[in-house]
């Protein structure tokens, strides 16, 4: 019976931190904006704290990996609660410094896992959408990181003069990634304007280069009239 549980509860824990990553990333998106005053920087530490653990959840396998991925989360909130307690600039920019290394260690290991399957399950496919999360939430950081240690670097047309937070760069890179181009979010230099085209290239060669791994990999299960 146990061991029974344990195979079972082996076999949806990966299900499981994926729904948990999209569920901190809903939470951020929806819960952030609706959040003003006092408790706006506190409220923000906790979803982006929940985010970034959601995402070193999804990691499997050896525990070095693991361990690199804690220290990097552990840095990037740290260095967030410094910032949220004494308002420099510079830990807001290592905040998102080390949460960009987080992010892009989980998805470089989980996009390396993903190719490295031998047959598509249903694990395969929330483990490829999960990278796709992944890859917008990585971009968002290093924007975040642009605008901080360079401001003006974008501008957001639809409220000019207004300052750009994190949920708005999850937005402004979940629509470049997806090549949507809506326009009210410019990038303003040509840094910015490099990285939004790094970024673009990413999401195009990332779908092109995942549907072809997985219909390369597809294997139709045989009916038992076909099998007899």
């Amino acid at each position: 019976m146990i061991m029974r549980l344990r195979q079972k509860w082996i076999s949806i824990a990966p299900k499981l931190t994926y729904v948990g990553l999209w569920a901190s990333l809903a939470l951020l998106m929806v819960i952030f904006p609706f959040m003003q005053g006092p408790s706006t920087s506190s409220t923000f530490t906790i979803l982006f704290t929940l985010l970034l653990g959601a995402a070193v959840m999804t990691i499997r396998g050896g525990r070095l990996l693991k361990v690199i991925a804690l220290l990097s989360f552990a840095a990037s909130i740290t260095s967030r609660l410094a910032f949220s307690l004494t308002g420099e600039g510079w830990l807001e920019s290592l905040s998102y410094l080390f949460a960009t290394t987080t992010l892009a260690w989980v998805t470089i290991f989980l996009f390396r896992s993903l190719f490295q399957t031998k047959e598509v399950t249903s694990t395969t496919l929330w483990e490829a959408v999960s990278v796709y999360i992944l890859i917008g939430l990585t971009w968002a950081s290093v924007f975040a990181i642009l605008e901080a240690t360079a401001p003006g670097s974008f501008e957001d047309t639809s409220l000019p003069g207004a300052g750009m937070n994190f949920p708005t760069f999850i937005y402004y890179s979940f629509v470049t990634l997806a090549t949507l181009g809506y326009g009210d979010i410019v990038p303003m230099t040509q840094e910015a304007r490099g990285l939004v085209i790094m970024e673009v290239l990413t999401g195009v060669l990332y779908m092109a280069i995942l549907i072809s791994r997985l219909v390369g990999t597809w294997k139709p299960r045989k009916r038992d009239d076909e099998e007899e």
